[in-house]
């Protein structure tokens, strides 16, 4: 194929653009191209990309062979290669010893060649060796052990550092590696010191010194500060694929301080590593922690516990140990035997019989703390009619056992139906009378249970069987419901119109509305509410008779009725259908609501009550999913009713038990409800680790409707906004941005066609504005447009005022003071509307609610004066904050109208009448004296003071300062 060098040079655009999982295959085709393009600078630069995305995807195994091909290159010395590519190529050359000496299968023979050539190549450019003697240690600490690697690190550590060794946060990360394996305690806490409390500026630092050097703040006692770094570190690499090793050295800790409930959670959370770890010889080391910590686990007698997250199966503690014994051991033999020695047997060993530490004051990740009782969830119903062995029942017997239960019971009795259900499903249809009709329902009705009751993987091929034996019967609209069902788990659209019209032509009015009532899930927002509409008005002319129909009606109604003024009197209506007993998801919802009712209009006696009897109708069910919704929902109430210690408890619990019936939408919703609690009353750093928790959650491999999927996409993105606030207040900039563009990609990017906007997305957006705004006032300002756009769109009128403020410092910064007040006037022109539109519209003053227009106008009347402040504009600013004082104490802003004062003292020190600066700012600093504001008498007497001083009148400076502040 014939290819330009611009193809070539636009696949390395995309590629510097593509995450770095995804790099590989992008990498792979641009040698494909960059070889059929022909030129050698192209090819070489295609297989140094490669290398390093390989690098980058934890795929480094791979890295070796194009490696060889760029050291051919850089042999032959071509003059088209740049002293930056030879400076790469170097570089590059350490992976290919301290990463591949990772990989069992890379021969140490290949390893020693690759260390000699690396020397050579050094040498002959001139370079400092210690970068080679680095790697030389690593190999031989590898093969040999630490102790006997002694003289290579020593020779290390004396050689000067180059600009081609690792960073001043990694290198002290091997060192300490190295010490902490010898005993050496002391000098690794002397180590550590510089990476924790500097700023190394790399992406891997301090975390990864951290997991180095925490068995050793344990040994040496600082028990505080070791709990401390854990949490923030531990946090830093729980997420990152490359981290598997510092990830193991934290459980290992864990596990050997007794903190075997949060070692439990971590390694559920880290399975997936367990089984794609970021090297082989990581794995292993995660595998050894996990041996260590599922030891002490079962002989604490709890081998029965189940392990759960990861995107893996539950899996009882005793059984996982038996696998991650075996991957530890099979892994470290194949170490071994490579290198002919037996340290890294040793190692491990040495890993999975450490001694305990002394307990570190560490409560689990997610679960409720000691002190909260765990929510009694019951599976099994209380009608004894559902303690029946189904295996004694004939066809129709289970069948009418089925259809009960599905008025009835919950998912753990659905699930257990099922199961029995298709042991016998293949003896039962083949003796199959099929002209009994009775017969053929209850098979085709058990077949439709079987597809329809929750699964992660439901079995398709029941839709097939059960829509012929419904046909079979001369029941088209049944069949064509089934098939519906099927389409929907499968993820394939659905003809919407087809499918109505079909059951329409030969359903009753039940499954006329109840085909509504599915597709609607499926459809755009307003096709649904025209189903939702239909539905409703043909059940309210049908009157269904039987309790099997009925219950199906109230089903359909809890669907289709939309929150309004009428929703109250619409769910009593669906429950005055239904028999004692009937729709325990739909009485316990309505309970729910009626809580929250009465809870808004103050009588939280009442609201208790209901949701006690909303509990005790799931309970009576065995319905625990609809407990937890129940027991969320008074979570909820008690954050809003100045209860936040119960309200923190309880969303703990229900997170924790929505984790273990598999409800990961519930466990995010009540885990980011336990965060932002803690957060508002000052305990960031657990609130953080319980939100990144969350975000370690995995959604079952599983269709699910399109109403359920934008849910899905708002909680996460709620979850991550949180957790980037969070990352941002405790001083962790880059995480911060990092996360609040992932939930800005998931709140406002492309979601499926037709969809309504994530009603979050406008202030996730903004938020991302605001943490880029001091390092990029461009992207800022596009940002704030964007998230202005989305505030608009979603008729969120008062936030959109929000964001016109808030945009203008970025663009004063980005495009100058002209465009600022542009945007100021703007804001100011929007804000006087919206008032007159509240003042002749209720419903415009409804959606206004609580807004303050005279204090907002005040706001921007400040933004105007302190844009000309910023631009230099003295006079202007002079004339726009005069008076400025005067209105904020009429709007009651009395900190502001001091601050406001200052401004006009700052801007009259840059005029001819710097003296009545200084008058204005003293008296603005008595101002602030009366009002007990320390920090702005301090900011008023500071800048008073240092004119005085910088114009030469020290002794007025000082007497001013003393005046004002020396008793502040």
């Amino acid at each position: 194929m014939t290819v330009t060098r611009a193809e070539v040079e636009e696949l390395f655009q995309r590629l510097a653009q593509t995450p770095p999982n995804a790099k590989p295959d992008v990498a792979t085709e641009l040698v494909q191209v960059a070889d059929a393009q022909g030129d050698a600078d192209l090819r070489f630069r295609a297989r140094l990309a490669y290398v390093s995305s390989l690098h980058h995807a934890n795929d480094r195994h791979r890295m070796f062979a194009p490696f060889v091909y760029v050291l051919q290159q850089y042999d032959a010395a071509p003059g088209w290669m740049t002293d930056e590519q030879r400076w790469e190529v170097l570089w590059l050359h350490k992976w290919m010893v301290t990463w591949l000496v990772d990989h069992p299968q890379v021969p140490l023979a290949q390893l020693q060649e690759v260390l000699d050539g690396m020397r050579r190549r050094y040498a002959e450019a001139g370079e400092g060796l210690a970068p080679v003697l680095g790697c030389a240690y690593v190999l031989r600490a590898h093969v040999d052990g630490e102790a006997a690697a002694e003289a290579e690190f020593d020779a290390w550590v004396r050689a000067p550092r180059t600009h081609l060794s690792d960073c001043e946060g990694c290198e002290p990360s091997a060192r300490i590696a190295h010490l902490a394996e010898l005993g050496r305690h002391a000098d690794v806490l002397a180590e550590l010191a510089p990476v924790v409390d500097g700023d190394v500026g790399c992406s891997e630092q301090p975390q990864v010194a951290i997991g180095e050097a925490l068995t050793s703040l344990v040994v040496v006692g600082d028990h505080d500060r070791a709990a401390t770094l854990h949490r923030t570190a531990f946090r830093a690499s729980r997420s990152n694929p490359a981290d598997t090793a510092s990830v193991a050295r934290h459980l290992h800790v864990l596990a050997r301080t007794g903190n075997l409930t949060r070692g439990l959670e971590v390694l559920g959370e880290q399975r997936h590593a367990l089984e794609h770890p970021s090297s082989p010889y990581a794995g292993m080391e995660l595998a050894a922690a996990a041996t260590r910590l599922l030891h002490a686990v079962v002989a604490a007698g709890d081998g029965d516990a189940t392990v759960r997250g990861g995107g893996r199966p539950p899996e009882r503690a005793a059984d996982l140990l038996v696998r991650v014994e075996e991957q530890t051991w099979s892994l470290a033999r194949a170490f071994d035997e490579r290198n002919g020695t037996t340290a890294v047997g040793d190692r491990v060993r040495a890993w999975v019989e450490a001694p305990d530490l002394p307990h570190l004051p560490l409560g689990p990740v997610t679960a409720p703390a000691e002190t909260v009782a765990r929510l009694d969830v019951v599976r099994t119903p209380l009608d004894p009619t559902f303690g029946v062995d189904p295996g004694g029942l004939d066809l129709p017997a289970l069948a009418e056992l089925v259809i009960l239960a599905r008025r009835r019971a919950s998912t753990p009795t659905w699930t257990r139906l099922v199961a029995h259900w298709k042991g016998r499903r293949d003896g039962e249809l083949d003796a199959l009378d099929r002209t009994d009709p009775v017969a053929v329902r209850a098979a085709a009705d058990l077949d439709a249970f079987a597809l329809w009751a929750p699964s992660s993987h439901p079995d398709l091929s029941l839709a097939t069987s059960a829509a012929e034996l419904y046909r079979t019967l001369g029941d088209e609209a049944e069949a064509v419901l089934v098939e519906v069902l099927a389409d929907l788990h499968a993820g394939r659209p659905v003809d919407v119109a087809a499918v109505v019209a079909a059951v329409d032509a030969h359903g009753t009015p039940v499954q006329r509305a109840r085909v509504r009532s599915r597709v609607a899930a499926e459809a755009l927002e307003e096709q649904a509410r025209e189903l939702h509409t239909d539905a409703y008005a043909i059940l309210v002319e049908a009157r269904p008779a039987s309790a099997e129909d009925r219950s199906v009606a109230a089903r359909v109604l809890l669907d289709v009725t939309p929150f309004g003024p009428d929703r109250a009197a619409v769910l009593q209506s669906a429950l005055d259908l239904l028999d004692d007993g009937d729709e325990p998801m739909l009485r316990a919802q309505v309970a729910a609501e009626r809580a929250v009712a009465s809870a808004q209009e103050g009588d939280l006696d009442a609201a208790h009550a209901h949701f006690d009897e909303g509990a005790r109708v799931a309970r009576v069910a065995g319905a625990p999913e609809v407990l937890l919704q129940v027991e969320a929902r008074r979570a909820h109430v008690l954050a809003g009713t100045g209860q936040p210690d119960r309200a923190e408890a309880l969303a703990l619990a229900v997170a924790a038990a929505a984790r273990e019936v598999e409800r990961p939408d519930l466990a995010i919703e009540q885990s980011t409800l336990a965060a932002q609690l803690m957060a508002s009353r000052g305990r960031e750093l657990e609130a953080v680790e319980v939100a990144e928790a969350a975000l370690g959650l995995v959604y079952p491999d599983a269709a699910v409707s399109r109403q359920h999927r934008a849910l899905r996409r708002h909680l996460r993105a709620q979850l991550l906004d949180l957790t980037s606030r969070l990352s941002a207040a405790l001083g962790e900039q880059d995480r911060a941005v990092a996360l609040a563009r992932e939930a800005v990609d998931l709140a406002s990017g492309p979601a499926e066609p037709g969809a309504e906007p994530d009603p979050g997305a406008a202030a996730v957006v903004a938020r991302l504005a605001g943490l880029v705004e001091d390092d990029d006032a461009v992207e800022a300002t596009r940002l704030y447009a964007h998230a202005l756009d989305l505030a608009e769109r979603a008729g969120q009128d008062a936030f959109a005022q929000v964001v016109r403020r808030e945009r203008v410092a970025a663009r004063f910064d980005a495009d100058g003071v002209d465009a600022a007040l542009r945007d100021v006037d703007d804001a100011a022109r929007c804000n006087a509307a919206a008032h007159a539109r509240t003042l002749a519209d209720p419903d415009a003053a409804a959606a206004w609610q609580g807004w303050d227009f005279a204090w907002e106008d005040v706001v921007l009347a400040g933004m105007r004066s302190r844009v000309l402040a910023s631009a230099g504009l003295v006079d202007d600013a002079l004339a726009a904050v005069e008076g400025l004082p005067a209105r904020w104490d009429e709007v009651g802003g009395r900190v502001e109208a001091i601050d406001a004062e200052i401004l006009r003292g700052r801007l009259l020190l840059h005029t001819p009448r710097p003296d009545d600066g200084v008058a204005a700012l003293e008296s603005a600093a008595l101002r602030a004296r009366a009002a007990g504001e320390t920090s702005l008498v301090h900011s008023a007497a500071g800048t008073a003071a240092s004119w005085l001083d910088e114009s030469g009148r020290p002794a007025e400076a000082q007497a001013l300062w003393d005046r004002l502040v020396a008793d502040v």
